[in-house]
């Protein structure tokens, strides 16, 4: 049972360096209120564990079959896991020794969380620190203010990296606790917003205003082909980031590299009908912003 000292990480990554300024330790939080079509990471779009099962790493062994009370795994290549009889307990990830269970989410504190941060404080720095991502770090919003919070009173550098989608009392709690925001913006169109990610983004657009104000304040456009990289988006983005405080935008197009997590977890895969964005397509993007007087980068912040 979850409690306000408690919460669901999918994983943490060390040394990262497009989290935010310097060397970050990045946590990534399980749960996310959007469905985004060309999310990276699904396995941090449920807030529960999940399993995943790699199939090139399977060798027939069998000692996961022999271990499942739930009689949910078979020696069927094309069906090695019945999701809808799996319980998670996770036996078959002790018993496989070629690691081709992997168990994906853990129930943590925010002190182990912390420890972790610690151990990687030398690296960070004047700048480096603390970086809350997801999945969604308001899905779990006591959570990941009390790591917040932990951290400004160790001392150390603490950035948001979010979709902005959540009620602006929980937001602003966490904000007091926060250096910097990453703030997604995906569509301006509130219908195509939703086509895409589920929701509409009329609280988003709220929030960025207030966010902005309160917060130093990054933009993250995830450039999708086909999606939101129209002229007319991008520009429609750039007339409303001059609204708001904001000076930098990171451009950041789509890769492919999540396609295997998909696989892992039995998902339909969302690119097989997305194509890749083109080199030509990043550079117009980044070009609009420029012109409109915003700082820029391609990829997340350097």
């Amino acid at each position: 049972m979850l409690t306000t000292n408690t919460g669901i990480i999918a994983d943490i990554k060390k040394f990262e360096t497009h989290d935010g300024p310097g060397i970050r330790t990045t946590v990534f939080i399980k749960g996310c209120f959007l469905k985004c079509k060309w999310c990276a990471n699904p396995e941090t779009q449920e807030p529960l564990p999940q399993l995943y099962f790699v199939p090139k790493r399977c060798k027939n062994f069998g000692g996961c079959v022999d271990v499942c009370p739930a009689g949910a795994i078979s020696m069927t290549p094309d069906n090695k896991v019945n999701r809808q009889k799996c319980t998670l307990c996770m036996k078959c990830v002790e018993a496989c020794p070629y690691s081709a269970f992997k168990q994906v989410g853990r129930v943590v504190t925010v002190d182990e969380v912390m420890e972790e941060v610690e151990k990687d404080r030398p690296f960070y720095g004047l700048d480096g620190g603390l970086t809350i991502s997801g999945g969604e770090p308001l899905y779990q919003p006591d959570f990941t203010r009390g790591l917040l919070e932990k951290s400004k009173e160790k001392g150390i550098s603490t950035v948001l990296d979010t979709t902005g989608y959540a009620k602006w009392e929980v937001l602003e709690d966490i904000l007091k606790f926060t250096d910097m925001v990453l703030l997604d913006i995906k569509h301006m169109d509130p219908v195509k917003h939703r086509e895409g990610t589920g929701v509409s983004n009329k609280m988003i657009l709220e929030n960025a205003k207030l966010i902005a104000e309160k917060c130093k304040t990054r933009i993250s456009l995830p450039l999708v082909p086909g999606y939101n990289n129209s002229n007319e988006n991008l520009t429609a983005t750039a007339e409303f980031l001059k609204t708001i405080n904001v000076e930098w935008v990171d451009i950041v197009p789509l890769h492919l590299l999540g396609s295997s997590k998909y696989e892992y977890l039995d998902l339909a895969s969302p690119y097989n009908e997305i194509r890749s964005i083109n080199k030509e397509e990043v550079i117009k993007a980044r070009d609009i912003f420029t012109q409109c007087g915003f700082k820029t980068t391609i990829g997340r912040m350097m």
